[in-house]
């Protein structure tokens, strides 16, 4: 009997899916279980098939009372760690964020989860015309809790933002579309423009936006990062080197940078 936990928020929480289906996949025999699933918004937005009964009351209730009386061993995975098999202790409980794509691509037949008909039915009825008819660009920045995340600021420069999206030609012939959690900071670096749509909408929405657009440009959040990786068209990711290593010029978490995305750092305004 082994435990994977859940912690943070939706973003993390995709990752840490992942993982659990990895280690299930991985470890035949073994009684794969997430003691904290009622923590996870997975099941709210998402239909994932064989797992939707981890969503259900029971489940969670069964969950506690094994962390409870288990006697687990608690095993922390580091974010400086390479991502690499994994064969799991009984017993034992896995914590951590496993950020990275090591996990779904090296299991048969994962399950992607699937957004909900009814969230999918709000974005279109709001949406689906716009992304019918135009090409898109949607931009996110985080920014808030990244300005003092562990005491350091690790938010992304508005310059970053600007290049990238100055170097996408034909700009006029998107509809381009921002999302963040600080929009007085997104209007003041990026002043309206006739193509330009300022997103006031929820958590799933905006993950909807990033989902469905022909080009996305992302912060080092794994909100973004999940919503432009499970893109079901030929999409264009521009996401920040090193990721929360943006600003050391060293990759973290190791393993983060999928081959599905296109990787830029600041470039230097001098040259």
């Amino acid at each position: 009997m082994t435990g994977v936990t859940y912690c943070g928020r939706l973003g993390n929480q995709l990752f840490q899916f992942q993982f659990f289906q990895y280690v299930k996949a991985t470890n035949k025999g073994k009684w794969i279980f997430m003691p904290n699933p009622r923590h996870s918004s997975v099941y709210k937005y998402f239909d994932v098939g064989p797992y939707n009964y981890m969503g259900s009351k029971f489940y969670a209730a069964l969950g506690k009372l094994l962390y409870k009386y288990g006697k687990f061993k608690e095993v922390y995975i580091q974010n400086i760690e390479v991502p690499k098999p994994l064969k799991v202790a009984d017993r034992t409980l896995y914590h951590g964020f496993h950020q990275t794509d090591f996990y779904v691509s090296n299991m048969p037949n994962p399950v992607i989860p699937k957004i909900r008909p009814k969230f999918v039915k709000h974005f279109d009825d709001q949406y689906g015309e716009l992304f019918r008819k135009e090409k898109t660009i949607v931009m996110h920045i985080r920014r808030t809790d990244y300005l003092s995340y562990g005491k350091r600021d690790i938010s992304l420069p508005a310059e970053y933002f600007k290049q990238r999206l100055a170097a996408i030609e034909n700009q006029d012939d998107y509809k381009i579309i921002f999302c963040s959690d600080d929009m007085p900071f997104v209007k003041e670096n990026f002043p309206a423009k006739p193509n330009y749509i300022y997103s006031d909408n929820d958590e799933i929405t905006d993950f909807q936006l990033l989902m469905n657009a022909d080009i996305a440009i992302i912060s080092n959040s794994t909100f973004a990062w999940w919503a432009a990786y499970m893109c079901e068209k030929k999409n264009r990711v521009i996401a920040p080197k090193n990721w929360m290593g943006f600003h050391i010029g060293k990759e973290h978490p190791k393993g983060v940078m999928t081959k599905r995305f296109e990787w830029y750092g600041l470039e230097d305004a001098s040259l």
